[in-house]
Formats: structure tokens, sequence, C-alpha cells
């Protein structure tokens, strides 16, 4: 473990298995892509493992009047909270369609990390995905999730 910001440190040899835990409720909102494809430096090449490996998140339509009633109920702040994420265990709501869909995918280490362009370019997150309501419902939200390969051996 060290205790210095990733930016400012210099290593005196490169590591072995790098570990990190900034995965977030979706995968992707802590940073960790960027964080983790900044910190591949200090992999050793070709042999450095990454934990997680890869992580990739995914999203469905809710209904949830549960989440629905405790997010509208206040209503001098209802717009706000109404665009605000909330991070619970889905336990009372119902997918409005058959599945999930993946929507982001991220691998550790990845080569392209390696030119800053590409980089930038690999971690903008735009994602356009269509679903299918098996029965008419209102949509209170999107339940989202992730799955991540901590190490394959």
């Amino acid at each position: 473990v060290v205790g210095i910001d990733m930016r400012d440190w210099n290593p005196e040899e490169r590591a072995d298995i790098l570990v990190s835990e900034l995965l977030g409720s979706f995968g992707d909102n802590e940073l960790s892509p960027e964080c983790l494809d900044g910190a591949q430096r200090f992999l050793k090449p070709e042999t450095g493992v990454s934990i997680p490996q890869d992580y990739t998140s995914f999203v469905v339509p809710i209904q949830s009047s549960r989440i629905w009633v405790q997010a509208h109920g206040d209503l001098a702040n209802a717009r706000k909270n109404l665009e605000t994420p909330y991070v619970v265990k889905i336990h009372s709501a119902w997918n409005l369609a058959a599945e999930s869909k993946a929507c982001f995918t991220f691998e550790h280490p990845d080569a392209s990390a390696e030119d800053p362009k590409r980089r930038a370019l690999k971690n903008t997150r735009f994602q356009k995905i269509e679903f299918v309501s098996e029965k008419d419902a209102t949509m209170h939200g999107i339940g989202g999730y992730f799955e991540a390969t901590l190490l394959v051996m």
C-alpha cells in the first residue's frame, strides 16, 4: 500500500499486481477507468496484472413505486431529487425489459491507454440503448449495476 497521489509517485521498480477498489456502484463512477489507465504505468510490461481485469456496466428500465415515492416525496426539491442518481439495493422494483443490456466495458491493463489521445477517446462515455417494454407500465428510472472479472489465471 502506497499512501501518495499516484501522479506524484515514482517507484523504484514496477509492480507485479495492481489492485483497485475504485469501481463505485456502476463500475465507472469513481473515475476508475481513468485512474487505472494512469496507474498501469506502474505495472511490469507483459506480466503485470490488474485486479479487476475488466468490468461491464449494465442498465435496465425499472418501475419502483417505493423509490419513486421516496424521491418525489419532498415536493420543494422534487425536480432535483428526480434528476439525482440513487445508490440503492434494488429489491422492490420490476424490470420493464426482458433483460439488462451492457452499457460500458473497460479492460486493464489496456495497451491503448499508453497513448493519451486514445485514452481520452476510449474513456468518453456516451451510449444509446433501446429497450422494448414487455407490458404497459410507468418507467420510474433506470436500474444499473456492473459485473467484474477480478482475475483470470
